[in-house]
């Protein structure tokens, strides 16, 4: 027989749902700051990344790095596979925060930086995808499940395919690519994709076995 783990008046699932949605609106606020900072000043940066050399540089990092530990600690007891991949997502968002892009012109020793920043901004955008293409319809209660169900697997095809449209575009229309601010376009829909998902997600009904237990 199971019980369930709480501290005084803390109800686990909540907390977990709140979790996600503090994730969720991290994310969806990160994008918007340093889009419109950008704006506002008349310098509207080429990627989300390259905000860290502006004067919202700290947003940006700070921002990561509490997604990346909200999503360490999200499931860092579950050792299921879903549990892994959440985890391996929030150290992949911590890498990104910690490692930045390069600047207009990078040292050897910044561009080898930029790149553990950019394999590890690829990596967590994967898996943030998969979170939420299939992880995240598989653990709503059923009579939540139908529309929420297609909302996350269409936010997490949109993550993917916003990912795909990343090189594809910079091969075959690179002019359009480095002209117009593609690459952050693609990225900030990445980024407010995953951020609903997990908006949505913390406002569902959890299964019973997401809740952490115990045997006595």
């Amino acid at each position: 027989m199971s019980s369930r783990i709480s501290v005084s008046g803390e109800e686990p699932a909540l907390s977990y749902r709140n979790l996600r949605v503090i994730i969720g609106y991290v994310g969806l606020t990160l994008p918007v700051t340093l889009v419109l900072t950008g704006l506002v000043d008349g310098h509207v940066q080429s990627s989300l990344s390259s905000y860290y050399y502006t004067q919202v540089g700290s947003v940006f990092t700070g921002s990561l790095a509490a997604i990346g530990v909200f999503l360490v600690a999200y499931r860092i007891r579950a050792w299921a596979w879903d549990g892994v991949i959440t985890t391996l997502a929030g150290i992949a968002a911590i890498l990104t925060a910690l490692f930045h892009c390069g600047p207009a012109h990078p040292t050897p020793g910044q561009a080898t930086l930029a790149t553990v920043h950019l394999g590890a901004a690829g990596t967590l955008f994967v898996l943030l995808g998969a979170i939420s293409l299939l992880i995240f319809p598989y653990a709503d209660q059923p009579r939540d499940a139908p529309w929420r169900v297609a909302s996350y697997r269409a936010l997490g095809a949109l993550i993917w395919l916003a990912l795909i449209a990343m090189p594809v575009l910079s091969a075959f229309a690179q002019p359009f690519y480095n002209d117009d601010r593609v690459f952050l376009i693609l990225e900030t829909v990445c980024v407010i994709a995953f951020s609903v998902s997990f908006i949505i997600k913390g406002h569902a009904r959890p299964r019973h076995d997401e809740e952490p237990a115990v045997s006595p």
